[in-house]
């Protein structure tokens, strides 16, 4: 289908979305990522997940394809996130906002509860409009969670460091609530992955090398799940934090200037 001229208040992949939904007729409906690659049964597990865990979305997250040092240092960071701070037991359920992750590489949603949610025209205007439509799902009273989807799916968001750099500073300034959720986020990051190998080297700190033990033993643990690389780069996990940090900040500072766009559009 031929796509309409972008309205006032709409950004541009929100608006896509929402023309798709409009000329789809299944019961389950399917947002892909161009970049993404499936398995030949991907969509078939996906609404099989969807049902047999009687959960009104699902976000399962494709297997991130890094290349080069700056996307093998950031890229992992995605699943190990929400991997590692995300009760997925809880968030299945709840309402809460922070316990919202989601990507719109591979979003999967029961039809009746996207048109209970607004569909996309509740998100319109949002940069994560994957996150935010999970949790307009979540606020008309349905459920949802992300789950591991590298078994059904791969991608490779970015292939190079400006890519990469561009990509993420175009959203990172709404992930955390305002500047001052993002100085909280980065500070605890920083505070758990970065000071105690810091603390190791400069003072050699036994509590410092179990700190950062513990970090990398982490990034494994991740990494084998969703079939990431482990040597080198979970030895990097400190770095990782640090870049994404400044990355956080990165966002920040172009959204004070309002230098922020993606693909040629202005974003914020």
């Amino acid at each position: 289908m031929t796509g309409k001229a972008l309205p006032p208040g709409w950004l541009g992949k929100p608006h896509a979305c929402h023309q798709l939904s409009q000329a789809a007729t299944g019961s389950v409906l399917c947002f892909v990522d161009a970049d993404v690659t499936f398995d030949p049964r991907a969509l078939a597990a996906a609404v099989r997940l969807l049902r047999s865990s009687r959960l009104d979305a699902i976000s399962p997250y494709p297997r991130q394809l890094a290349d080069g040092p700056g996307p093998r240092l950031v890229q992992p960071l995605i699943e190990w996130s929400w991997l590692t701070m995300l009760p997925l037991g809880v968030a299945e359920r709840s309402p809460r906002p922070s316990l919202a992750a989601a990507t719109g590489q591979f979003f999967v949603i029961d039809a009746d509860a996207y048109q209970r949610a607004g569909g996309h025209a509740s998100v319109a205007e949002e940069v994560l409009d994957d996150v935010g439509l999970l949790r307009a799902v979540k606020r008309s009273g349905g459920s949802g969670v992300a789950a591991d989807g590298s078994a059904m799916a791969q991608c490779r968001m970015y292939d190079s460091w400006d890519e990469l750099v561009d990509g993420y500073t175009k959203s990172l300034w709404t992930a955390f609530g305002g500047p001052a959720g993002s100085l909280a986020v980065v500070g605890a990051l920083g505070l758990v992955y970065v000071a105690p190998p810091v603390a190791a080297l400069l003072t050699g700190s036994r509590a410092g090398w179990v700190g950062y033990g513990a970090g990398v033993l982490g990034r494994v643990m991740v990494a084998r799940t969703t079939a990431q690389p482990v040597l080198p780069d979970v030895l990097a996990h400190p770095v990782s934090i640090a870049v994404f940090g400044a990355l956080v900040a990165e966002s920040w500072r172009r959204r004070g200037q309002g230098s922020l766009t993606w693909k040629g559009r202005s974003v914020g």
